[in-house]
This record gives structure tokens, sequence and C-alpha cells, in this order.
């Protein structure tokens, strides 16, 4: 289960990236939209099918689906940074919050911390166990 949790916290950094990138595919999605037909005194074509409210729909859907992609990224955020500041041992929170959300290495946590190499990695695969036991607590 730990390796689950330590896959959703390392993707935990990436979130508002990706989140960024599925908004400029909605503005590239709407940036397609056709506008409404226009009538004139022009031949019709033969078709009766309206083939630029078709791609206005398939369009429109796909905007929603992406919104609905967004929402979830920043639920996964949310609850993964709760779990973090949840820990009550002020030494986990810090260090999975540098490691995790700020993207620190473990080189870069023991220049800040007055911590061994050793002590940070053991303190993080704690806080880790702990995180995986809030999000899934163990079946009676």
């Amino acid at each position: 289960m730990t390796i689950d949790i330590r896959r959703r916290l390392k993707a935990l950094k990436y979130i508002d990236i990706k989140a960024k990138s599925k908004h400029q595919e909605i503005i590239s999605l709407k940036s397609g939209i056709l506008r409404s037909q226009q009538y004139n005194d022009m031949p019709k074509a033969e078709s009766p099918v309206n083939r630029s409210e078709e791609l206005n729909v398939l369009i429109i859907d796909k905007s929603e689906k992406i919104y609905r992609e967004i929402q979830q990224l920043y639920k996964e955020r949310d609850e993964l940074v709760k779990a973090i500041e949840a820990l009550d041992d002020p030494v986990e929170n810090l260090i999975m919050r540098l490691y995790y959300i700020n993207g620190h290495s473990i080189k870069e946590i023991e220049r800040e911390l007055p911590l061994s190499r050793r002590a940070i990695f053991y303190t993080k695969e704690s806080a880790e166990e702990k995180i995986s036991h809030t999000l899934h607590p163990p079946a009676l």
C-alpha cells in the first residue's frame, strides 16, 4: 500500500503543471469552435447534416471532460496535502512538505534541517506509512 502512496505523492508536484496543460487544451479547443451557420443566397449543400454544429458539440463535450479531469487533479492534490498537514509530528510534516510539495531532494533537506540523511529517509518512510494508513485504513 505504501508504494501506491509514494506514487501518488511523487505525482503531487506535477499536478499544477498537468492542470495548466489541460487548461491550455481547453483554450485550444474553444478557439476551434465554429460560428453558427450564416444564411445567404448561396446554393446549399446536398447533405442536411450540420457538420459545424456536430463539431461544436464534440468540442464542448471534450471541454467538459477536461474540466472534470482538472477537478479530479485538484481533488487529489487537496487530499494529499491535507494528509501531509495532518501528520502530528512536525518533523515528518516538514520533511514531507519539503520533499513532495516543494520538490526538494533528500540532500537539499539535509542541508536545511539538522538531521542526518538516514534520519530524513526513515522519517519520510514513517510519514508515508502513516499517510497510507490515513488514506487507506486497514480493513477490520
